[in-house]
């Protein structure tokens, strides 16, 4: 069987499943955006579905992602 045929089948219908079931768990989500494209793919909607929901320990990408902003963008917020 083709890797295309793989690909465009269940699998990621059946990846979708999983990754839906880890939602909640940030680390383990993005160590599986970094396992291949397809995963990313369907990770990183899930990741930034909500990004404000995350709990109050991680909330230093807010800190990072306001650093690297420019200035038009931070008086908008």
């Amino acid at each position: 069987m083709s890797c295309s045929k793989i690909f465009s089948g269940d699998l990621p219908e059946l990846i979708y499943g999983v990754l839906k079931y880890l939602q909640n768990d940030y680390s383990t989500l993005h160590s599986c955006i970094l396992v291949n494209r397809l995963w990313c793919r369907i990770a990183i909607p899930l990741l930034w579905e909500d990004p404000f929901s995350i709990p109050i320990k991680n909330y230093n990408f807010i800190i990072i992602y306001s650093h690297n902003s420019n200035s038009d963008f931070k008086t908008k917020l």
